[in-house]
């Protein structure tokens, strides 16, 4: 999706604006870049199916009693850059323009997890996450490093703007609530994880006409690297990581046997999802910030298709339980870490 951001931005925002979502509002149901999405391949069949399948309405309120024997609740998942991408920009811009020190990716697999199975109750959104960021630090502290000339004026003012208005995309998408359920959640997930490709996807013209304007003397200052700069990110899920989710699940829900294959395969799509996020997990950060956007948006996708893999093998999963066993797995509060 690295183009189609740019390209339909200016059409589809005011679209946008009277849309209940994201997706609603482009009509789309696809990830960042479109490609690369093994184990994938009955998305398109599945979309299609996704609301029978989530419509849990008349169940939930005949299990309303279950719950209230609930265990006591994990942290809220107000925080959670995969629900409100728009507390993720500060961090995301740092990581283009000043990637002084390795820092923890918030799209990662223990993320994802602990997102989609953190108690929240109500399910309200935070208004603190739905603030559009104020461009004018990054901007201002680019002109001071790099003191453009008259004619770099006008691209780094273009620059501006699109991190402006990518910042204002991403607090419009802020959602009215978080779903309860964590295969609904995954769903919030991806679209906010493809939002927030698109909103990047404006950056991107903008930012490589002003790094190309640039004398052989300011590219070293948009570099700005630091000595502590270049380190390599954290990467490496561990295995007890990807197995602990799977073990909780098992224990609480109790499958039979004719459910155990949708429980391996649940397995699958976690270990898959892990192993996809660590292979995109760079070991060691580009040189300029337009290379450094171009590797954020390739580990970005990783990160979509890890969420859509597990919400597809968490809803096949739950399809399968009895309505005993689906309270119980709706009482879990499942955590990726020790």
């Amino acid at each position: 999706m690295r183009n189609i951001g740019a390209y339909i931005f200016a059409g589809a925002f005011a679209a946008l604006l009277s849309s209940p979502t994201p997706s609603a509002a482009f009509g789309l149901h696809v990830g960042p870049l479109h490609v690369g999405l093994p184990f994938f391949g009955h998305w398109h069949r599945w979309r299609h199916h996704r609301h029978a399948i989530y419509d849990r309405a008349a169940v939930n309120e005949r299990l309303s009693g279950a719950r209230s024997a609930e265990p006591p609740q994990r942290e809220r998942v107000d925080n959670s850059a995969l629900l409100y991408p728009s507390l993720a920009l500060p961090s995301l811009y740092d990581e283009i323009f000043w990637p002084a020190r390795s820092a923890s990716w918030p799209f990662g697999y223990d993320a994802l997890v602990d997102s989609a199975f953190a108690k929240k109750s109500p399910p309200d959104a935070n208004p603190q996450a739905c603030r559009p960021g104020d461009p004018n630090a990054v901007v201002g502290r680019i002109s001071a490093e790099i003191r453009p000339d008259a004619a770099q004026q006008p691209l780094l003012q273009k620059l501006a703007q699109a991190l402006g208005t990518a910042s204002g995309y991403l607090a419009h998408a802020c959602p009215k609530a978080i779903p309860p359920q964590p295969a609904e959640r995954l769903q919030l997930m991806q679209a906010q994880i493809q939002t927030l490709s698109m909103a990047l996807d404006l950056i991107r013209p903008p930012l490589q006409q002003f790094e190309q304007s640039l004398t052989a003397d300011q590219r070293p200052h948009f570099a700005a690297f630091s000595s502590e700069s270049g380190a390599a990110a954290a990467c490496g899920t561990p295995q007890a990581a990807v197995e602990r989710p799977i073990a909780e699940i098992e224990q609480r829900v109790a499958p039979t046997d004719d459910q155990r294959p949708a429980l391996d395969a649940l397995k699958q799509a976690f270990a898959g999802a892990a192993s996809d996020l660590d292979a995109h997990c760079p070991a060691s950060s580009p040189a300029m910030p337009f290379a450094r956007l171009e590797a954020m948006e390739s580990r970005l996708d990783a990160s979509w298709r890890a969420a859509l893999a597990m919400q597809v093998a968490l809803a096949q999963f739950e399809s399968r339980l009895t309505e005993q066993q689906r309270a119980r797995f709706d009482a879990l509060a499942v955590t990726a870490a020790q």
